[in-house]
This record gives C-alpha cells, structure tokens and sequence, in this order.
C-alpha cells in the first residue's frame, strides 16, 4: 500500500463515529451503572463498530468512489438526525437546549445521531454497490458489442474471402489466392483471440491480475512492430529497472494495438514512447505525428462507449484496449493538437506481494485486502484480550478505560478496550502493506514493527492523550502517565498481534495458493 492510497474518506467515517460514540456515551453516563448499561451500551457498540470500519476502508483496497460515496452519505445521516434531534429538543423545551441536564433528561435522542451515521453509511454502501454493477453491465454490453462487431465484420468477411479463393483454386492454381487464403485465415485466428480476451467465457486463469512488467511488454510489442513497420522511427529509451504493473499477458495487446494505432494515422509515423512512474501508478504515453485522432475515438477511449457494428469511424483495436485497460482498474486520456496525439495509459503499480485470485473489473487499490483485515481484526481480538490479562496480573486495570466513554466500569472498559486494539491492529496491518515485500514478510520484521506501534501507543495515547482526556472528564490523573503494568501490556499486545498476523497471513497465501493450483489443474485436465 502508498499512502497515496490510504483514503481520507474513510478517515472521516471512523471520525465520525468515534466523536458520536464519545458524545452520545458521555451524555448516557448516570450515577448507576445499570442506567448506564442500559442506556450507553448500545451506541457505544455500534459508535466504535462505526468507527473500525472506517479505519478500514482508510487502509483497506476499495474502490476510492466507494470509500468516497460511503462517507458522503454517512454524514449526510449524521446531519439528518443532528437536525432532527435538535428540532426535537428546541420543540421540547425550548429554553433548555444549552442546559446539560436537560440534554441528559433527553438522552435517548443522541442514539438517533449514531443510527443516522450508521445508516447513512450502509445507504451509501448500497448506492456505491449500484453504480458499481451499474459500470459492470455498462462494460458487458460493450464487450457484447465489440464482440458482435468482430464476429460480424471480421469473421464474417474473412470466411468471405477464404471461400471466394477456393473456388479460383479449384480451378487454377493461384500463388495469389493460396497468400490471400493464408492471411485471412491468420485474421480469423486473431479475431477469436481478440473474442476469448472479451469473453466472459475466456480461461479463468488468464484473467487473474498479479505483477506484469511493463517495460518488457513494451519492448516485445516495440520489436514486433519495427519488423511490421520498418518505415515508421521509433523513439525509446526503456528504463534500467523492472517496473510491474497490476495486470496480466493481455497488457502486451493494449500496447501492440497503441503502437499499431499510432503507425497506421501517420503518414512519416514518428512514434515517442515514455513510461513513467508516479506513486502508485505507471503512466504508458504514445505520442505521434499524425492528423489527430478522430472525436469519436477520443469519445471512445474517454467513456467507453461503443459506437454500434456498422459505424466506420471506430476501429476495433482501440475498442479492445479501453476493454482490457478497464478490466486492470487503469485509465486513459488522450490530447490532440497540430502535432499529433497523445494516448496516455495509467495502470497501477503492482503491489510486490502475491495477489493470487484477483480477478479483473476488481475495482480496488492497493492496500490491506478484505481477507487480510479479518485476519487483523482476529489478531487484535485475541491481542487486546491478553494485554488486559497482562495488565490485570501486573497490577494495571482496564475499567479506567472505560472512563474515557463516561463509566469507569469493567464491561465498557473490556469493550472500549477491544475496539481500541481492532482499530490499532488494522493500522498495523496499512503499515505493514507499506513496506517492501522482502522485508514485510519476515516475522522479525513484523515484531519489530509492532513493538515499534505499541510502544508509541504507550509513550503519546497511555502516557499523555488517555490522562489528559481523563483530566477532561474530571478524573484527576497524573501527566505523564507512563507505569510499568501499561508498558507490559503493550509489549505482549505488539508480540500477540504480530505473530498472530504473520501466521495467520500465511494461511491465507498457502491457502489461496493451493485453490488457485487445483483450478489450474482442473483447467488443464478438462
């Protein structure tokens, strides 16, 4: 994961939901923990659920319009129900809504705040949902298009051909007629190459993205089409390192339909070829010295919308390349002036880790996996269970957590406690996705980037932020508040969490794995 990709969307879902978790429960507190109970428990649970689901769309890869229409409706439904809570408590009593205690009289009203967040976040899920089966059946009409396209024109008009100069040679033999029947059979051989990158009935294998490298793609395309093309000049200097992108073999069709493109509408072809990286993403440019390419293709590979089979001003190549280029989760742009066009195609950059069975159309960004963020919520459940034994046995305790939410009570400090490590784990987890695969996948590495973690939670959030937030809410309490029993519960939270996720993200590789081969392998005995 960049941290370009962490998402600021989902940092203000999780704000969100811890700061009506800390209003709301702080409102409920009473003098009995059985009103507390009662009233607080609820949106306390559902408060800081809020709040871990968005520290996981924050670190997690989705879709950024999903992160983004999420938190949009999110606090659209906070706002809803803040109104409407107010309009309730300024047509209640008027004259009180400055006044705490009529405010905690009233306290049932500010759960509505929660349930608006909460359901404003699964509206939101639904409608990005949507828009997401929206763009899949937008992209499978096209491939049904494209494909009536081929099948019609050029299928069609090579079987034409082929069985015109059969009846010659039945006749004469003709040198001519063998060449022309040997080079529209090749066009049919490509066309159903072209239909199986389409299908949705193609090989499942071929459409798993993992790192492809660009750069030799590129020169196998480049050298193909010097020897296609030996009048055109060709300018490029490749780069001295790998660079891989998320993607698979059909990357080399996208860039072999470019440069063919970009010969065939110039008339001295002049083609520039650049790569350059940028965060998480590889920019591809092709520029030439042609005429320009024509509006409805720049339509074409803008949009994505496919013109209908009998229109002659949209090729099939470019069809082909906004299809696949789509099916990588990248993106292109075009610029046209006097002096050519320039195609720019931005792919991501491949996360250095093995990502077996992500399919295309995935719609994701680098980052920690759903299957990877379960594992960091079991990890932090199970860690932040034997930091508070840790803690309880060395003399420390877990109800004064409790009393940063209004109680300092045993079962809101456990559950308090438990999301606090949930919400801890998956950052661990987003800064693990950040380092280099060599390393990352070290267990040494892992610990040491743990303890690293827990120790900067026990000098700044246990030493400083938790006492001065106690101080707030009127628990006198020392600053610094940096004791021993704390600096060993989060040790043994670090060593926990660590080495639950490592081995718990080997399951998951070995696993994934193992699948993939036994799909293989059926594939290839069938």
């Amino acid at each position: 994961m960049h941290w370009r990709s962490l998402s600021a969307s989902g940092l203000v879902i999780a704000l969100i939901g811890f700061f009506l978790t800390r209003f709301t429960v702080t409102l409920a507190a009473d003098e009995t923990t059985s009103q507390f109970l009662f009233a607080g428990i609820v949106p306390l649970v559902m408060g800081l659920s809020l709040t871990a689901f968005g520290v996981i769309l924050t670190v997690g890869s989705y879709d950024p319009k999903l992160v983004r229409t999420t938190a949009r409706w999110c606090a659209i439904g906070t706002a809803s129900m803040a109104l409407l809570v107010a309009l309730t408590l300024l047509g209640a009593q008027p004259d009180g809504m400055m006044d705490p205690a009529v405010l905690r009289e009233q306290t049932y009203l500010s759960n509505f705040m929660i349930g608006g967040a909460v359901g404003g976040t699964l509206t939101g899920l639904y409608a990005a949902r949507n828009r997401r089966h929206r763009l899949e059946l937008r992209q499978q009409a096209n491939r049904l298009i494209l494909l009536n396209r081929l099948l019609r024109d050029q299928v069609i008009n090579a079987a034409t051909a082929i069985k015109g100069h059969s009846s010659l040679l039945a006749e004469d033999d003709s040198q001519e007629s063998i060449e022309v029947i040997d080079r529209q059979a090749q066009a049919v051989i490509d066309t159903v190459e072209d239909v199986k990158y389409l299908s949705n009935t193609a090989d499942k294998a071929d459409l798993t993205l993992g790192p492809t490298d660009v750069v030799a793609c590129l020169e196998g395309e480049l050298e193909a089409a010097r020897e296609r093309y030996p009048e055109a000049t060709f300018e490029w200097t490749a780069p001295d390192e790998r660079i891989d992108v998320r993607a698979n073999a059909q990357l080399a069709e996208v860039l072999g339909q470019l440069l063919e493109n970009a010969v065939e509408y110039s008339e001295n072809p002049q083609i520039h070829l650049t790569i350059e990286t940028i965060r998480s993403r590889v920019m591809v440019r092709v520029a030439d010295n042609g005429s320009g390419l024509p509006d409805a293709q720049q339509q074409l590979l803008k949009h994505g919308e496919i013109a209908e089979f009998d229109d002659p001003t949209t090729g099939f190549g470019l069809n082909i390349v906004r299809l696949l280029v789509e099916s990588f989760d990248g993106e292109i742009e075009t610029a046209v002036d006097d002096g050519g066009t320039l195609i720019t195609v931005e792919l991501p950059r491949a996360d250095s880790r093995p990502d077996p069975g992500r399919a295309g159309s995935s719609l994701t960004v680098p980052g920690v996996t759903p299957p990877e963020a379960a594992i960091a919520i079991g990890a932090a459940l199970v860690a932040g269970a034997t930091m508070g034994v840790a803690m309880e046995a060395t003399g420390g305790g877990i109800p004064i957590i409790g009393a940063l939410y209004g109680i300092e009570e045993l079962a809101v400090g456990i559950i308090s406690h438990e999301f606090h490590s949930i919400v801890f784990g998956l950052l661990y987890a987003g800064i693990l996705s950040a380092v280099p695969a060599a390393r990352s996948q070290e267990i040494h590495t892992r610990i040491g980037i743990a303890l690293g973690v827990s120790l900067f939670l026990w000098l700044v959030a246990a030493g400083f932020v938790m006492p001065l937030w106690l101080n707030l809410v009127g628990l006198s309490t020392p600053v610094p508040l940096l004791t021993a029993p704390s600096l060993v519960g989060h040790l043994v939270w670090a060593v926990t969490l660590a080495v639950l996720y490592h081995y718990g993200t080997a399951w998951l590789t070995w696993t994934e794995t193992h699948d993939r081969s036994y799909l293989v392998g059926l594939l290839e005995r069938g």
